[in-house]
């Protein structure tokens, strides 16, 4: 039997390539990404996010359903208001750990 590297392990597998291309597809696209980043910090509704990243609640609501759709997003409905968060830790520690790569591009 063959040992493979876990990159080769990756590549041969064609599921987990194709889920790492959608995920980072999708956090890929500035408008996803500083939603993303807001949300970092705690949960928000779209009103607050829209006054956080200037975008508009159109745009707001198109890209919180695709983070949604993708498992990225945990929505919280309270009466009339539904609140965002990011799923799990996970999408914190990435984001953070590809922001602390750029930083110390600039040292």
């Amino acid at each position: 039997m063959t040992l493979l590297s876990y990159d080769e392990f990756i590549m041969e597998t064609s599921t987990a390539l194709d889920g790492l291309t959608s995920f980072y597809k999708l956090l890929s696209n500035r408008s996803r990404l500083a939603i993303v980043l807001e949300l970092r910090s705690g949960e928000a509704n779209v009103a607050e996010l829209c006054h956080r990243t200037g975008l508009s609640q159109t745009l707001v609501s198109h890209q919180l359903a695709a983070l949604r759709n993708a498992d990225i997003l945990r929505v919280r409905r309270a009466g009339k208001h539904t609140y965002y968060q990011l799923a799990d830790e996970h999408i914190t520690t990435i984001v953070g750990y590809a922001l602390e790569h750029l930083g110390e591009r600039e040292v």
